[in-house]
Order: C-alpha cells, then structure tokens, then sequence
C-alpha cells in the first residue's frame, strides 16, 4: 500500500540522491581568460590598508570649542576709546557718507582694529559718540 506523506517523500528522495552517481554533474569551473592572474588580495594591499588605517589614526583633528570671539561688555575703556577716535580720523572720508560705511563694511573693520568689542558694539558706540 503506497501511501502519500511528505516526511516519507522527503526520505524517498534523499535515498534516491544517495544512489545516483555524481557523474552527471560537471563539477569543473571555467575561469575566463585573465581573471586568473589577478590577484584578490595581495600583501602589498593588505600593508597600504593597515598603513592608511594608521594614518587616519595619526592624525587628530582639533575641534575649537569655543569658536565665538569673547567681546568686553558694557562701558568702553579708555584705551577702547582711543582706539575708535584713532579708526574715525584714518576713515574720516568713509565715515562721513552713510553709503560708503556700508559698502566697506566699515564697522567690521573698526571691530579689527579693536579686538575687544563686536561689530555691532562698535556701530552702537559710533551712534552715541559720533564726533561729526
């Protein structure tokens, strides 16, 4: 009596393939031409990875953490101020004409010659002590 059950055809089956000879399967691989000299992985490879791995390692990328300038805060010292009277008279033609302060940006540039106060503290101070 034949009776149909998965488990058993799966038995069947792994008998059979236990029984077939492995003359029918070709188990020689073709290389295509060329392909054989090339190697995967060569040592001279494997030495320029680990050399540019520590390279990497080597070098160390400094981070500023704090990268905003510290600029004074309220009243503007005397040296400060001698600063700005010094700026206004070598701009004094920029500084006369409204135009020119913008197009030269001429507050950024007082804020370089004094190191201590911001742009924007330079142009407020200029509106309060503008000798023009």
């Amino acid at each position: 009596m034949n009776v149909y059950h998965p488990y058993l055809e799966i038995l069947r089956l792994q008998r059979w393939q236990q029984q077939q000879p492995l003359n029918h399967v070709n188990t020689t691989i073709k290389v295509e031409e060329g392909l054989d000299e090339q190697r995967i992985e060569s040592k001279s490879t494997i030495q320029s990875v680990e050399q540019n791995h520590n390279r990497k390692t080597e070098i160390k990328k400094t981070r500023r953490k704090n990268s905003k300038k510290i600029y004074n805060k309220g009243h503007w010292t005397q040296k400060e101020h001698r600063l700005y009277l010094q700026f206004i008279e070598t701009n004094k033609e920029i500084m006369m004409k409204s135009d020119m302060k913008k197009q030269e940006k001429i507050f950024k540039q007082m804020s370089v010659v004094i190191k201590s106060r911001s742009p924007s503290q330079c142009r407020s101070h200029h509106q309060k002590f503008n000798p023009f």
